[in-house]
């Protein structure tokens, strides 16, 4: 008996101790974090950069930003000015839009993720600094021959961090390229900066 206590210990133990940061949830109310990169200006994009590893230097893009009434903790990017049409979420446009291994038309269409990151404040009572997550999801593109694929998005080894005093935060993302024939696992970092 007291073995088999010993071993769930050990088991509980280890597997808390393997467990990722960011599938960590948080377990008080959501504050609204997400609109400080969100700000109600028409046409705002909140300072997107993506890190060039070739160049060793970040390149700065614009992809409008959204977040919803009902999930305050979460930012994702869309175009609520055109109908119809995205916006250049994570820079994909100029990765994706013109890649010739599936005759890409996404540069057209643009992309779409309503909820993509979301903010964990460090406690309760101190929610100007935390974590960052990707949510997992798959970003529709499309071939010029209108066929919608996918391009998979998801949590890197660690979270991101953010600070609201200084308007930024970075996170890795992971991308998994398979059903356009690409490698299963690229990561890629981002910045983004409020102010």
């Amino acid at each position: 008996m007291k073995l088999q206590i010993l071993t769930t210990a050990l088991i509980v133990l280890l597997s808390a101790g393997c467990k990722r940061e960011y599938d960590a949830q948080p377990t008080y109310a959501k504050p609204a974090l997400a609109a400080t990169w969100a700000k109600p200006e028409q046409y705002y994009s909140p300072g997107p950069q993506i890190y060039q590893e070739a160049t060793g230097t970040w390149r700065n893009f614009s992809s409008f930003s959204v977040t919803t009434e009902g999930e305050p903790d979460k930012l994702g990017f869309a175009n609520p000015y055109v109908p119809g049409k995205g916006t250049n979420v994570l820079y994909m446009n100029n990765l994706y839009g013109t890649n010739p291994g599936y005759t890409g038309d996404s540069g057209y269409y643009n992309f779409t993720a309503i909820k993509l990151f979301q903010f964990i404040p460090k406690s309760p009572d101190s929610i100007e600094t935390g974590t960052v997550i990707v949510l997992p999801q798959k970003i529709t593109i499309y071939t010029k021959a209108k066929e919608k694929l996918h391009i998979g998005v998801g949590p890197s080894d660690q979270p991101g961090t953010y600070d609201t005093r200084s308007g930024v935060f970075e996170i890795e993302v992971k991308f998994d390229d398979t059903e356009i024939g690409g490698p299963s696992e690229i990561k890629r970092r981002y910045r983004f900066n409020a102010n």
